[in-house]
């Protein structure tokens, strides 16, 4: 197989991330929220953004793969699959709070090897390759060089994740690390990781990634801006895990906010593991 032209393929994905972005700011309004089978809001714009990226790819890409958060779902006829989150932040879309984004990544062989975010509200994109960098708006971005704790600007994507999905050992280690920083905000879901990525955060964390729509675009925007994207004690991220991303030097400080090393089973709830078999 011929190597993939990464430029291209990042480019494909930002004009469609930004088209979609159109379709949800023209809902942006009013917006009447629903509710799936596991509680999760949804809105009729997560549907036609969906639709928008799906009827791209399959102009442009026929043999690529799809499998979108709410229900685009496409066979491969290659070794490359798209994966869709029409709007990460449904409670802040559906808020009126202009830090969701449109998330697309493009798996080669079920690895992330590219992942966009863009943020229709505030017109800023974020996207990465494998081994091409992350970039916003035409330039480069990377990481803090921050190593010192007691500097560190951390993120979560919401306290009422730490309250349901954390048992009492998460939200002790949560506090650890809130405790050792600068400042906690709640810029959270793809906002929070973008932030990490572009040197503007240092560290977030969450009891929970959340689906596979949700942490796939996200692995090659943090790492090919120089962070990391594990655990909260630093082992591989999969579907419904616990997440942490940093600007990899305080990587090592943050985990050890729970603890030793080993599996991460006793800072989740059965809520979560609920979810993760659903």
């Amino acid at each position: 197989m011929s190597k993939p032209d990464l430029d291209t393929l990042m480019d494909f994905a930002v004009r469609t991330s930004v088209a979609a972005g159109e379709v949800t700011l023209e809902r942006f309004e009013g917006v009447v929220v629903e509710f799936k089978d596991d509680g999760s809001e949804v809105t009729e714009a997560d549907r036609a953004a969906e639709e928008r990226i799906h009827r791209a790819i399959e102009e442009t890409y026929p043999d690529h793969g799809i499998f979108g958060e709410e229900g685009a779902k496409k066979p491969a006829r290659s070794r490359y699959r798209w994966i869709i989150d029409p709007i990460d932040g449904t409670r802040s879309f559906a808020s009126g709070v202009p830090l969701y984004g449109v998330l697309l990544a493009l798996e080669l062989d079920d690895r992330p090897i590219l992942g966009c975010a863009h943020f229709p509200v505030l017109d800023d994109t974020v996207v990465a390759a494998t081994g091409a960098g992350c970039w916003r708006g035409g330039k480069r971005v990377e990481v803090s060089r921050c190593d010192d704790p007691a500097e560190a600007r951390i993120v979560t994507s919401g306290l009422e994740y730490w309250r349901d999905w954390a048992t009492p050992a998460g939200r002790k280690g949560f506090q650890n690390l809130v405790d050792s920083g600068r400042f906690a905000r709640t810029w959270g879901d793809c906002f929070g990781y973008v932030l990490v990525a572009t040197g503007r955060a240092e560290v977030l964390a969450d009891p929970a990634c959340g689906a596979h729509w949700d942490f796939a675009p996200i692995l090659p925007i943090v790492e090919e801006a120089g962070g990391r994207f594990t655990t909260l004690r630093g082992n591989p991220v999969r579907a419904w895990s616990t997440a942490l991303a940093s600007n990899g030097r305080l990587h090592p400080h943050a985990t050890q906010c729970w603890g030793s090393p080993g599996s991460d089973a006793d800072l989740q709830t059965e809520a979560v593991s609920r979810r993760s078999d659903s």
